[in-house]
């Protein structure tokens, strides 16, 4: 009877790939839903305290941007954030559901600067200058 040595290099064969990390266990599909969850979470609260640190938006249409004009009357249009308080000067300024605004100003001969604010219920104010120059010909 011959005695077989063992060598290192007759050692039993291996699999090229192991496939264990792909599968889906329950422990893994827990996991996923709590860093699902936490992800949520964060994003909710980030959402919030961007709501209570920034200024509400505002955008003004009409005029939009520093204009000369020969009416008298001239519209003012723009957006805002829907609960945002608006003025034109110190003139409160009437917002409709989406925060649209339209105003009618009366403009006086020269330069007529237009300060429009939104202001939220935390006091942060955005605030937008237009300058209009009424010429009558």
């Amino acid at each position: 009877m011959q005695k077989i040595k063992l060598e290192l290099k007759d050692r039993p064969l291996q699999p090229l790939m192991k496939r264990r990390s792909l599968m889906v266990t329950p422990k893994k599909i827990i996991l996923f839903l709590f860093v699902l969850f936490l992800v949520l979470v964060v994003f909710y609260f980030w959402k919030e305290i961007c709501f209570l640190i920034k200024p509400p938006a505002l955008e003004v249409f009409q005029p939009p941007m520093d204009i000369t004009v020969n009416q008298e009357k001239f519209e003012m249009t723009g957006k805002t954030t829907p609960f945002a308080y608006l003025t034109l000067g110190d003139e409160e300024i009437y917002i409709d559901k989406e925060g649209n605004f339209k105003k009618e100003i009366n403009l006086q001969e020269g330069l007529n600067t237009l300060k429009i604010e939104a202001k939220n219920r935390f006091g942060k104010t955005n605030t937008i200058i237009r300058r209009i120059i009424f010429n009558k010909i």
